[in-house]
């Protein structure tokens, strides 16, 4: 009869040590790789939210016209954001102004603040009346236009918006706008504060600033971002020419260098600090005066 040979105990302090061997390996690669996830996850999400403040900011900057920038330093800027164009008709009486505007994006134009309406004259100068009032109503026509436009038919793309001056506008033209181009703006301000929704932290603010129906709508777009590096620089002159001081001459500005530093809103795995993602980017429009 023979016997069954078992393991000796040399034999299994072997096997525990190579056990023992793999499972740190193994913990190794998955600590190691959910440290990867984490970082790759932080990363993702500071980068979105640095691009998602550069979309939001960058639809409006590049619609800056003709002294358009009314305000500046290095966490934030007030400008004139033109959201809709048309050309004016005859000025009726009791202090109105017709203007019938092209077709424009609806949902745009609803969320809208309207502060005032900009006119160009036939040597192309701007001439910015603010603040001004949407009327009630409708015009029919624009029968001041030469040559006049019929109340109906394929060329009235859109109804006639009734604009009410402020009784002591002195920048009221004294002539008739009949026929000249037109568009309605709104005061914008973007700031770089801090943020409510993560204390602590730096955000982009958006603000619609008094004027119509939405007056000083305050809005925080996206947060969080690096405080000490995210900024807003100028470039000056037609050699578009960077610095980071405003320059004295608001109108000499052509565009701003926008400096986001997007965080993540915690520090991934194994590390103490955000994951931060820089982006810079240079948006030019046209200001200068004229």
């Amino acid at each position: 009869m023979s016997r069954r040979r078992g393991f000796s105990l040399a034999e299994l302090l072997v096997a525990l040590l190579i056990a023992g061997i793999i499972g740190i390996a193994l913990s190794r690669l998955l600590i190691n790789q959910s440290r990867f996830v984490s970082k790759q996850d932080s990363m993702m999400r500071a980068r979105a939210g640095a691009r998602a403040g550069l979309n939001v900011i960058l639809q409006e900057l590049r619609m800056v016209s003709w002294g358009g920038l009314l305000q500046a330093s290095p966490s934030s800027i007030t400008v004139r954001v033109p959201y809709a164009f048309g050309v004016a008709c005859s000025q009726p009486s009791g202090g109105w102004q017709a203007i019938l505007l092209m077709p424009f994006d609806s949902a745009n134009y609803a969320s809208a603040s309207l502060r005032g309406y900009a006119w160009r004259d036939r040597v192309g100068t701007l001439h910015f009346v603010e603040p001004a009032t949407l009327g009630t109503g409708a015009s029919s026509d624009c029968s001041g236009l030469t040559p006049p436009i019929p109340a109906s038919g394929s060329a009235l793309p859109t109804g006639t918006l009734f604009i009410r001056l402020s009784p002591n506008d002195t920048s009221r033209p004294a002539v008739d706008l009949a026929g000249a181009p037109v568009y309605l703006f709104q005061r914008v301000r973007y700031a770089l504060a801090p943020s409510v929704e993560i204390p602590g932290r730096t955000a982009l603010w958006r603000t619609q600033l008094a004027g119509g129906t939405r007056d000083s709508l305050v809005e925080e777009l996206v947060a969080p971002f690096e405080t000490a590096t995210t900024s807003f620089g100028f470039l000056v002159g037609n050699g578009l020419r960077y610095q980071a001081t405003v320059p004295t001459a608001l109108d000499s500005v052509r565009g701003i260098r926008l400096r986001l530093v997007g965080q993540s809103q915690e520090a991934p795995q194994g590390r103490t600090a955000p994951s931060r993602f820089d982006l810079t980017t240079d948006i030019v429009f046209v200001n200068h005066a004229r």
